[in-house]
């Protein structure tokens, strides 16, 4: 009985020198424990413990999970600290919605160019290609290019997509005129808005796809009905 109570105390003193050294141990990080964390060995070493030999063996892998543990949750609270789910949440819409706007832009450059491969060619009612076009057999020709399946004419045309008024025109959209002798509000003709003022159509005045712009030619900025956004 008294040899276990001597054990006992024994063990209970070691703790209490083990407590102590812990307690006392000074680093330049600002804290005993956490430097004892990332280095034990160096810690006990640098002050010269003459406990070294029995610390080490017995508190270097328990302090190994602590360093794991210490590691993991700082980390953690790192990154917490930077951003909130909300920050993060929000960061991901803004980089979905800044690749679509970039893949858009892009398909709008195609159009363009497709479009303007076409200048010259000439004006036939009811042709779709490849060498001549109408209006709405021009515009449909240009947007299966890009993958975009548009109706055969130019009234169907105008109900497809998103309504877009003359002030808000952008590279890409379909701009529908009434060109008869009478205003009707009709759709009777369709070209692609480009930019600066300017659409590229199959022209039937103009015998030919070609540019024009609505502030030489006022003839078609007084019988814009209205544009249509399919991008």
């Amino acid at each position: 009985m008294k040899l276990l109570q001597k054990s006992l105390l024994v063990v209970i003193l070691v703790l209490l020198l083990v407590v102590a050294q812990l307690f006392f141990i000074k680093s330049e990080k600002g804290g005993s424990y956490y430097a004892f964390l990332q280095n034990p060995l160096r810690v006990i070493k640098k002050q010269d413990s003459p406990l070294d030999t029995l610390l080490i063996p017995l508190l270097l892998k328990e302090v190994n999970q602590k360093r794991m543990m210490y590691r993991n949750l700082h980390f953690i609270n790192e990154c917490l600290a930077l951003l909130d789910i909300d920050e993060i949440e929000s960061k991901g819409e803004y980089l979905a919605l800044k690749s679509k706007k970039k893949i858009h832009k892009s398909i709008r450059n195609k159009i363009e160019q497709n479009a303007k491969k076409f200048l010259g060619y000439r004006y036939v009612w009811g042709a779709t290609g490849p060498k001549k076009f109408d209006c709405s057999g021009f515009t449909q020709k240009v947007f299966k290019i890009v993958g975009i399946n548009l109706p055969r004419v130019s009234r169907e045309q105008a109900k497809v997509g998103k309504y877009v008024s003359f002030n808000a025109l952008k590279k890409g959209d379909i701009v529908f005129f009434d060109t008869n002798h009478r205003k009707t509000g009709r759709v009777t003709h369709v070209g692609i808005y480009l930019e600066d003022g300017k659409f590229i159509h199959a022209s039937s005045g103009g015998k030919k796809v070609m540019i024009t712009s609505f502030k030489r030619r006022a003839f078609y900025k007084n019988r814009f009905l209205w544009g249509r956004r399919i991008i």
